[in-house]
């Protein structure tokens, strides 16, 4: 019975121990969260990051969520700047709705900057997944860089895929500006 007993409780602790899920930290996420804006002339353009997580089967990734907002002429051309989500069960659900950019530092670059994927609501990128390629990068307390890169994240996305087209693989620019500075608001 004992025997029993103790192999029971090894299979609990054993099924504990693998159910924890490794986290994966991003320095400095507190320095980016709040809304940032560009305005030159008669263009606004504002971002808005959060602190978020994403969930895989062993990984809990840190990293910000964010939405965006682009007006030109006084006219709002996107507004993407609504509630965003807190964790996104990777395994359980497609992308939410409401998940816009996610930034998030897999690796630290001579930067120190977060890269970011851009989930462009009007140009859909690869069918509304989203592009790799860009960053955002902290200048100062208050300014930021805000950086796409599409050639970058349509060579991510398509290097050595010989099923992607040409035409897949041209560049179809983006709806939002695509390297200012930003200040926090």
């Amino acid at each position: 019975m004992k025997t029993f007993k103790f192999i029971l409780l090894a299979l609990v602790v054993s099924n504990t121990i693998t159910a924890q899920k490794n986290v994966r930290p991003t320095k400095n996420l507190d320095s980016y969260v709040g809304t940032w804006i560009y305005q030159k002339n008669d263009i606004i353009f504002k971002i808005k990051l959060q602190k978020g997580q994403e969930a895989w089967r062993n990984d809990l990734i840190n990293g910000l969520y964010g939405g965006y907002y682009l007006s030109v002429n006084g006219r709002v051309l996107e507004d993407y700047m609504g509630e965003l989500p807190t964790c996104w069960d990777v395994l359980k659900e497609c992308q939410p709705n409401n998940l816009f950019i996610w930034a998030y530092s897999p690796y630290t670059d001579e930067l120190g900057s977060l890269g970011i994927i851009f989930y462009d609501q009007r140009k859909r990128h690869f069918g509304g997944k989203g592009i790799t390629g860009g960053y955002i990068q902290l200048l100062s307390p208050t300014k930021i860089r805000w950086k796409l890169d599409e050639e970058k994240g349509i060579w991510n996305e398509t290097e050595g895929d010989e099923s992607i087209s040409d035409a897949e693989r041209r560049p179809i620019g983006f709806s939002v500006p695509d390297d200012v500075i930003m200040t926090k608001e």
